[in-house]
């Protein structure tokens, strides 16, 4: 992954560098990318939600795009670490699987509200035009899948899962099964419906 710190300019617009924290401002440019899209956004839109200079953005960054990239890391990264201590520290069971995927009906529902994620939604926007983002993209869903995986062979070899389950398969369609409550609670914000859902992928496994 990138690491973004901000360079001194020469000059900024008021004639000297802007200091600011990086994670801060990607975290601000985040929720505007969230909000409205990439596309959609402007660099002034940026500037205003982080508080930043125009020019300090550019030395960080590079561009609009740069920022979206780093946006996308941080978003990845913390989602990421939040999956697996989930799946790492449930407790090895059925229950303990289906509560990791019961956050993503909570999240579709009431967290995110007609958000969806964020990944997905630039994945969206994005591709097929943007290799850089499609690479991106690509990458975490194949993290997230080996994390599922890991989880369902932890089960499989303890017996609570169906033995003849192919690994890689399934990491798959937990994937999907995850990216589609996302979308779903874009337009669906009826938690008991999706959580409907988690429970048939629930019985797959077995």
């Amino acid at each position: 992954m990138r690491t973004y710190a901000p360079r001194k300019e020469p000059k900024s617009e008021r004639g000297r560098p802007r200091e600011f924290d990086p994670d801060v401002a990607i975290a601000a440019a985040t929720k505007v990318f969230w909000d409205h899209g990439y596309h959609p956004t402007s660099i002034d839109d940026l500037c205003k939600a982080t508080g930043v200079l125009r020019g300090s953005l550019y030395s960080a960054f590079g561009d609009k795009r740069g920022i979206l990239i780093a946006a996308l890391d941080q978003y990845a990264e913390q989602n990421l670490a939040r999956l697996g201590d989930s799946l790492r520290s449930a407790e090895l069971s059925r229950e303990g699987l289906r509560s990791a995927l019961l956050y993503y009906t909570r999240t579709a529902t009431v967290l995110s509200g007609n958000h969806g994620c964020f990944v997905t939604n630039t994945a969206l926007e994005m591709i097929p035009d943007d290799r850089e983002v499609a690479e991106r993209v690509a990458r975490i869903f194949r993290r997230m899948v080996a994390l599922l995986t890991a989880a369902i062979v932890r089960g499989r070899a303890a017996g609570i899962f169906n033995p003849e389950l192919d690994e890689r398969a399934i990491g798959n369609f937990l994937l999907c099964a995850i990216q589609g409550l996302r979308v779903l609670g874009k337009v669906n914000h009826d938690e008991q419906e999706l959580v409907g859902i988690v429970d048939m992928v629930m019985r797959a496994l077995d």
